[in-house]
Formats: structure tokens, sequence, C-alpha cells
């Protein structure tokens, strides 16, 4: 997930006193309620080619139906908690975490175009409406050092104008509004456009290229419900007047705008065809023409410096003059020769990573190209030099077991900030000059919990196929293997993400601090090792993201940490379904589960929320060979009506609207129906991520998660009783 902008300080709340009994006062209103019939639980039939689904109703996100069904859940859920573990306390402790996290991450200049509401300083009132800030895009000189415009917004000194985006509760949709960022006020008669998934960048003062959905009709947004035509917007005029000068496909998942420029006034004017989720096609604007470039279909363009298109390559590439460069680098391509030839392109190298090396990101400076690289699934930065028409690199001596990120960085200077984090170690700031590559700690992160004790070792397990797959892991210094140690146990592995070390005061206090252990899995379908580590659990090769999970669990039973008894496994989104196939798949494995935002029923999930623009990730049900793997490991229809499951928490949001709520509903649904231990829990506030919560939301959900763990994994429980089943728990 995206971070957390920083907030204001302000005072603490009372949580124990305000938290727990408002949320369950308020669902106790709807306890009274009845859920609509359903058929009576049996196995869905989802091997043929159609099926009926008995819970389909719960999809539809603000359904009546469906909101009375969760709110009865939710008031279980809570019950349930509170009687098994101290939830308040974890609630209080995650909140004052959070608030603490919010105070060390700084503030900046808000805008003051409406009331700024009490609760959170990255929301704001505009004609009586909640609004969460989203982030902007200035118009004018960045200096890294300024303040910013708007939490969460890009810095911005000279800049006298900004597009700030604002979202309602945390979805991908946002309205649109200009901003000065001197004045903080929002612009009279400027720019402003309406609530809608949109990307929009700045042509010139008074242009915008603008790519949304320009009405109401079913085919004004792709299948994939994002925008692919492409507009010219002058100030002061009516959206509906807007010129065209690029419309994709309705199939498309999505196209978008971009402007490159560098210090001696080059501009690239790019759209951005995305016919799937990760490939691409690029188009220079030429005036009123389209130029398609001679790209790989897997390919990114990062920067423009010196004239030169700065691209990341997905694949192997061979260019027009016949080299080739391996998926993961950097390569430049002339700008004016693609403007002559854009069918044709010739390439130069500028950084090429190591066989154990991902490449994440690429900015430049004065006289300095950076990138920033995980190497081993630990964060690197080099700085790239021109030297003899190549590019020496310089790498920049930072802590190792790290994730390195660049926080600010400008064309006009050689220096820049990144902030570098670990499992035990707080975010800190760090200055580096890049002349000379050398960092030096501007800021130390203040801890949340005293690390002292603990330690973080890189082991790794091997995958059925013979494949090594690393792994983390958080433990006490003096950790006795005796195969009772509580770990909880996470990973993602999907879509070329990484999983990196992350700093969680929340983790450290809530599950560290009362003897656990936390491990974090580097298994396929992610990007820590490069594209081919992504490709290699693409579509009907999943299996081998789910195998490598696996493998991981059973070397820590086999280390002797742990044993099923006291290994509980989380995960969210893409994650999520990780779980689910988990959970179906190795029942016998696991103490505890908990399931988050998650995709599960995956012979439907083209047809919920944005689930079509995944199928270049999960594949499709439409096509025979694909279709027949997605219901091999759908968990939705795998549950199985014989099989003993443990006792499983699921969480979602109301307003998610890139996953959308209706997996998780209807897998909780079909496991209380089948008579399996089940904890479901929804929030009405954000969306997918955390973008906009004040910091009680933004907690609740990891204080109810770690709750539910430390209640079934720590050696305190012997069974309990689940929705009037007696689960066995944890033994002392």
């Amino acid at each position: 997930m995206d971070p957390d902008p920083p907030r204001l300080s302000r005072p603490m709340p009372s949580v124990c006193s305000r938290v727990l009994p408002a949320l369950l006062l308020a669902l106790s209103l709807a306890a009274c309620a009845q859920d609509p019939a359903v058929e009576p639980a049996a196995p869905l039939s989802g091997l043929s080619s159609t099926y009926t689904d008995p819970y389909a109703w719960l999809e539809t996100p603000d359904s009546p139906d469906a909101l009375a069904w969760v709110a009865r859940q939710n008031q279980r859920t809570l019950a349930e908690l509170t009687q098994d573990a101290p939830l308040s306390d974890f609630i209080s402790t995650a909140t004052l975490l959070a608030h603490e996290a919010s105070e060390e991450g700084g503030s900046g200049a808000l805008p003051s175009g409406g009331a700024v509401d009490g609760k959170d300083p990255a929301v704001t009132t505009i004609d009586g409406v909640r609004h969460v800030y989203a982030g902007s895009n200035c118009y004018g000189t960045v200096d890294p050092d300024a303040p910013s415009p708007a939490p969460g917004a890009d810095p911005v000194v000279m800049g006298r104008t900004c597009l700030v985006s604002l979202s309602r509760t945390g979805e991908d949709a946002v309205e649109v509004r200009e901003y000065d960022p001197v004045a903080k006020a929002y612009v009279p008669g400027g720019f402003h456009l309406p609530y809608a998934k949109q990307t929009v960048v700045w042509l010139d003062h008074d242009t915008l290229l603008v790519a949304r959905g320009w009405d109401s009709s079913d085919t004004a947004l792709t299948r994939s419900g994002y925008p692919y035509v492409v507009k010219v917007v002058q100030r002061g005029q009516p959206l509906d007047q807007a010129h065209e000068i690029f419309q994709g496909r309705v199939t498309d998942t999505s196209v978008s705008p971009a402007i490159f420029r560098d210090r001696q006034g080059h501009r690239a004017i790019v759209l951005v065809r995305r016919p799937s989720y990760f490939t691409t096609e690029h188009y220079l604007v030429e005036g009123r023409h389209t130029l398609k470039l001679g790209l790989p279909p897997l390919a990114e363009l990062a920067v423009l410096a010196n004239g030169q298109m700065v691209v990341k390559l997905g694949q192997d590439w061979q260019t027009a003059s016949g080299r080739t460069f391996p998926a993961g680098s950097y390569v430049s391509v002339d700008l004016d020769a693609a403007r002559h030839d854009p069918a044709k392109l010739k390439a130069a190298p500028v950084y090429l990573p190591g066989p154990r090396e991902a490449v994440t990101n690429l900015v430049k400076a004065r006289s300095h190209l950076v990138v920033t690289s995980d190497e081993n699934v630990r964060g690197r930065l080099t700085v790239l030099t021109r030297v003899d028409g190549g590019w020496k690199t310089t790498r920049v001596d930072l802590p190792d077991m790290s994730a390195v990120s660049i926080k600010s960085s400008s064309e006009d200077k050689d220096k820049l900030t990144v902030t570098v984090a670990g499992f035990l170690t707080p975010q800190a700031v760090w200055s580096v000059d890049l002349d000379s590559a050398a960092a030096t700690l501007v800021k130390a992160g203040s801890p949340g919990f005293d690390a002292s004790p603990y330690t973080v070792d890189q082991w790794q397990a091997v995958s059925t196929d013979g494949t090594a797959i690393p792994y983390f892991i958080v433990h006490r210094k003096d950790m006795v293997l005796s195969g009772d140690n509580p770990t909880l146990l996470t990973a993602y592995g999907g879509f070329n993400l990484s999983r990196l070390p992350t700093y969680s005061a929340t983790i450290g206090k809530l599950w560290l601090d009362r003897g656990g252990v936390y491990v974090v899995a580097n298994i396929r379908g992610g990007g820590e090792f490069g594209p081919a580590w992504h490709e290699a659990a693409l579509k009907t090769h999943r299996q081998k993201s789910f195998d490598d999970f696996t493998a991981v669990a059973r070397d820590l039973i086999q280390r002797q940490v742990t044993r099923p008894a006291r290994l509980g496994i989380s995960g969210g989104s893409n994650g999520g379904l990780l779980m689910g196939v988990a959970l179906t798949q190795h029942p016998d494995l696991w103490g505890a589960v908990a399931i988050k935002v998650p995709l599960l029923d995956m012979l439907r999930y083209e047809a919920i929320a944005a689930g079509s623009s995944w199928v270049a990730e999960y594949g499709s049900v439409s096509v025979p060979e694909e279709r027949a793997f997605l219901a091999s490991i759908s968990p939705y229809q795998r549950l199985d009506p014989t099989r003993t499951y443990p006792e499983t928490l699921i969480m979602t949001a109301t307003h998610d609207d890139r996953v959308g709520p209706g997996h998780a509903r209807k897998f909780a649904a079909r496991m209380e129906a089948l008579g399996k231990p089940v904890l479901f829990y929804e929030s009405d506030e954000g969306g997918h991520g955390t973008r906009g919560l004040d910091d009680a939301a933004r907690a609740r959900g990891p204080a109810l998660e770690l709750a539910y763990f430390a209640s079934r994994l720590m050696p305190r429980h012997a069974e309990r009783s689940v929705g009037g089943q007696v689960v066995a728990g944890a033994a002392d």
C-alpha cells in the first residue's frame, strides 16, 4: 500500500473510552434484522462452466441487505475479540503509536478552501462533503526542502498553482481542484474536475491533459473501470468542449497522459496505453499527431535527461541496432531520434542490475542519475555519473538489512534525501552528496518500542521445484527452538511488488513484546529479484507462489521455531488470495488465518470492481486452460464441507472500489453456512488502503488483527466458543 501522508499534531483523544463502545453501539442498531433467504450450504459447482452462487447478493457494496449482514457480523466479531483478548488495550496502544508516527512524519500547509475536519488534518470538508487528500500535481519549479501544499502532495516553492486530488472515503476516484500554495487557498474559478477515476497533467499554466470518463455511458470507462480517452482542457473551458487527442479501447486496462521535461528545455508529451495491466504502448504527441514508439510491451518511461528518454525494461529487448538488453535494465533512447524514426529505436545502457538485484526507481539530479535497487531484498543506492560516453556507478554506504527510498530530489542540485528503515530501525532521513556519494544522517527515527532484545535474520526455504525462497525472521536474540513460539507469517507474491524490511511499532509493541516471532516471506510472483521472479508465478504457474509460501511455513516448523497450533498467517489484497489458498490447500498447517481486502472468488473476479484489469496476472475464465486452473485454486469454490479449518478472520472495507468487499463477504458467509469457524469485520472508512484515515481508524484494523492472533496463538487460551462451535486453541 502507499504510505500514509503526514498529519499535523493534535491532542490525543481517549481511545479506550470512545472507540470500542461507539463501534458496538453503532453495530447493535442493525442486529435484529434478518439475512435474505439463501440456498442451503452446499459445495459450489465451480468446476463446471456455470454455477449458482447463493451469496451473490453480498457483492453489491451498499446493498441494504448486505450492509445489515455486515453489521451483524461486525457486532459478533467485536464481541468475540472483546471476550477473548483485551481488545480495547490493543486499540488504545495501536492508536497511540499511529498518533506518534503521524507527529514524527511532520506536516505541511493545508489547503484552506474548506473547514478542516478536527479528526484528521488530511481531511477537509468542502461544500458540506468530507474529502480526503490524495496527493497533488504542481506546475512550477520544485524545491525538495519546501513545505507541501497538502499532506501527501509534491513539495513546491516557486510554482504558483497545484492540482490537488480529493477522495471522499479513500477510493481511487478523486475530485481535482486547483490550489495556490502561496495563498494557501483554492483558486477562484480555477480548474475543477468532478469526482472520477482520472489522470491529470499540466501541459502549461492554462492547459491540462486529462484522461477520465467524459460521460455517463456504459462505455465511458474501460471494462476495468479506468479512463481510455485523453482530451486537452483549457482554463475556463467546459469539459464537454474539451478537444480529444487520443482514444484507446474499452478492452484496455487504461490510457493516461504523462509529460517529461529536462533542464535543457526538452519536453516529451507521452500517452501511455495499457492493453493489459503490465503491457504498455507509448505514443509521443507532436502537435495534433501521435507517434507510436517502438518500445517493447513491458517497458516504462522513467525520466527525460539531456534529451534522452530513460526507459526501464520489464523484458529482454533487442533494439534496432541488434543489441539486446536484459529485463530489469535502464536504457536511454534519444528523443530527437525517436521523433525522426519512432518505430526503429536504438538504445544505450544506463544501468544493468546484477543477478540477485531488482531495480526499483531512478531519479535525476543536476549532474547525476540515482538508482535505488534491492540486492537480495536489501536496499541499495547507486549514483550514476556520465564518463566517456558511459555511466560510472558508485554505491552509497547505507545501513544494511533495510529498505531505501528516495524522499526528495532536484534536477537543480547534486544532493538528495533518502529514507532508510528496517524491521527494528524506524525510518531515518539521510542526506546524500552525489559528487562524493557520501551519506549523512539528518534525522533518526523515533522508536515506538525497545528493539534491543530482538534481531533480524534472513533464512531461506526450498520450494517444491528446488527454488530457494528467502525470508526475514524477526525474533528475540534468546529465542528457544522449541517449536512453541507464536509466529506470524506474511507474504504477498504478486504484481511484481516486493515485501521489503519495514518498521512497524505496532508489530513490535503488540506482537514481538508479547513473545511473538514475525516472518516476511519473499515468494515468487513478487518483484524481489526482478521481472523473472514475477513472471515465474503468472497465471497458470501461480501454484509456485503458493508452494513457496507453504515451503517457508514448513521450514519454520522443521527448524522448530514454531508448530501449526502456534503459526498464524496474514495477507491482504493479492496476499489475501494467498491466504485463502493456504487455508483451503493446507488447513492443517495453520493455527489462525487473517484474510484482508482479498480476492477469493477467482471464477468471478473479472466481474467484480476493477477485477478485469488483472487478467494479465491471474488469467481469464474465458480461456479454458486458465479457467480450469482458477477453478482448481479459487478459495471460495474450494471450501470443503468435509474438512476441518482453523478459525479465520476476514477483514474488508465497504468503500474498496479496487477489489470490492464482495469477495470477503461471500467467503465468510459460505464458511459460516458450512459450520466453519469464521470472524468477519468490515470497515465503513477508507478504501482498499488506509489513505485518509485518522489515527484511530488507521490503527483499528491492525489492532483487531493482532488481538485475534494474540488470543489464538499465545499460550493462554486452550479452547473457546466461536459462533456456538467449540474451537481448539493453542495449549498452554
